[in-house]
């Protein structure tokens, strides 16, 4: 039920919470909810409905829908932020599935300005939100990691990538217990299984030249320092669509998957932009796909245990 005004509150108060109700939510608004809102007859919203029409002329639209009278307010040209209640709606359900990602900071900051997109458009704290304010994605994640303490080597890296500069970046590799520093250019940032990779090129001594592309797990990050030299190469782009992070280039791989629950686990999902899955007739599955990450793919196989196998180049299926 719509939260009522004051009572108490002017003629020309609820003419302004009336239009701005239109301006902000394009949709149908019925004469019995309206009256409710605002606490007011119905006559009383015939009246303030006279008057918005007197001012935005045709642009104010009313029927009947059965017997309930509505309003609706369709302008020639948007509102100067840019932003409705449907595109307000799916910003949140953005939000909310890039939860898991998000450092806290940056959750904040992403919920602070919806709030106040909200206000602007007239909707209440929890409208965009999802009922009772609360996420409508819940995510049950294995192994998640916790971003908020890398939140400035992310914002640095950006950084770096934006203004197109060098950074100095202290890591530490997988398996290893010193930290090395390393040049490093920024092509992208990246998700991937529950982690976050700055994707690009390590840089030769000389400033100037790349060494060999790479890509760097965010939280492995010891510091992040970003240098006034300018990158004076191209990184070649990522493409996301391939399997994997770019390690080599793309090669072609052939994995069969045995009838049952594998098959059907890999049939109902993308694993990248260059795959074909043919269904075999004992019900198996046989997947080709091409990725630049071979060590990544042959790993992904024997996750299934015995109801995968990599097919050498010339097997038949």
């Amino acid at each position: 039920m719509p939260l009522k005004h004051d009572a108490d509150a002017t003629t020309g108060t609820k003419l302004l919470r009336f239009f701005q109700r239109l301006m902000a939510d394009r949709r149908r608004h019925f004469q019995a909810d309206l009256a409710q809102w605002l606490n007011c007859s119905k006559q009383t919203i015939i009246r303030l409905a006279r008057e918005i029409e007197g001012v935005a002329g045709t642009q104010l639209r009313t029927g009947l829908e059965g017997r309930r009278r509505w309003y609706q307010l369709c302008p020639h040209s948007r509102p100067q932020l840019g932003l409705d209640s449907e595109e307000l709606r799916f910003l949140c359900i953005c939000r909310d599935m890039a939860r898991p990602y998000l450092p806290e900071q940056v959750g904040q900051r992403v919920d602070e300005s919806i709030l106040r997109f909200a206000m602007h458009l007239a909707e209440s704290p929890s409208g965009g939100l999802g009922g009772n304010g609360a996420s409508r994605f819940a995510f049950f994640g294995k192994g998640r990691i916790d971003y908020t303490p890398h939140f400035t080597h992310i914002d640095q890296l950006l950084r770096a990538q934006e203004e197109k500069r060098i950074c100095l970046v202290r890591y530490r590799p997988a398996g290893r217990g010193e930290a090395g520093e390393r040049r490093f250019a920024v092509g992208r940032m990246a998700c991937m299984n529950n982690a976050i990779y700055a994707l690009g090129a390590d840089v030769e001594e000389d400033w100037r030249t790349l060494r060999r592309m790479t890509s760097l797990a965010v939280h492995r990050i010891l510091a992040v320092t970003l240098t006034d030299r300018p990158v004076a190469f191209a990184i070649p782009e990522a493409d996301p669509g391939t399997f994997g992070l770019p390690w080599h280039e793309p090669r072609t791989f052939r994995i069969r998957f045995a009838a049952g629950k594998a098959a059907d686990y890999v049939r109902e999902r993308i694993w990248a932009d260059e795959q074909t899955l043919k269904d075999l007739p004992d019900g198996g599955l046989l997947l080709e796909i091409t990725t630049r990450s071979e060590p990544e793919l042959q790993a992904w196989a024997r996750s299934f245990g015995d109801e995968a196998r990599l097919l050498p180049a010339k097997e038949k299926e």
